[in-house]
């Protein structure tokens, strides 16, 4: 059963063929898309790191809050030293308080960045591996030398504190001066 008439396709078949360009023209584009996205991502890396830095730019109250929170319970403490039991309770209560006051600057400092990055502990000492041990050995040594030189417990112990508080506030200005030459340097 043969038939004579032409076998119709339901299809129509199309044969893609290669664009008609020129093959240099389609290379320079692929390469400008390439230079394109490439500097697109460093926008973006660029922004991302600018937005770390300022997280960690501290407000230029926190320095000063810091170092009171750190002194004050030294001097509250210095003052209950033969007072009694009543003052012993003032000092342990004030120094409880300094903690928690220092908690909030710390969280109110990275709240008032606008981005919160949440580091470990490990992390954190890591950043402060110089400035940390620094002001205790700057404390460390006030206060000896104080004690050397004959001043009570109570006021070597006061200066060690009121070091250690303005080390904080030094460290600061240190580390939000590093941030602000950085962040100039990017933009």
């Amino acid at each position: 059963m043969a038939s004579d008439s032409p076998i119709v396709c339901p299809r129509k078949v199309r044969v893609l063929m290669p664009p008609q360009e020129n093959e240099s023209v389609r290379l320079k584009s692929t390469v400008g898309s390439v230079e394109y996205a490439a500097d697109a991502l460093r926008d973006v890396e660029t922004a991302q790191e600018r937005a770390r830095l300022k997280a960690g730019l501290l407000p230029a109250w926190y320095g000063p809050a810091a170092a009171v929170a750190v002194a004050v319970p030294s001097a509250v403490r210095a003052w209950s030293d033969g007072k009694g039991a009543q003052a012993t309770l003032i000092s342990l209560v004030v120094a409880l308080l300094a903690v928690v006051v220092v908690a909030v600057l710390v969280r109110a400092a990275r709240r008032g960045a606008g981005v919160l990055i949440d580091r470990s502990w490990p992390a954190r000492l890591w950043r402060s591996r110089v400035a940390l041990p620094a002001v205790f050995v700057a404390g460390a040594l006030a206060g000896g030398l104080c004690w050397f030189l004959g001043a009570s417990q109570g006021t070597a112990q006061l200066t060690a504190f009121v070091v250690f508080g303005i080390g904080v506030w030094v460290t600061c200005l240190v580390r939000n001066a590093m941030i602000r030459r950085t962040l100039a340097e990017l933009a």
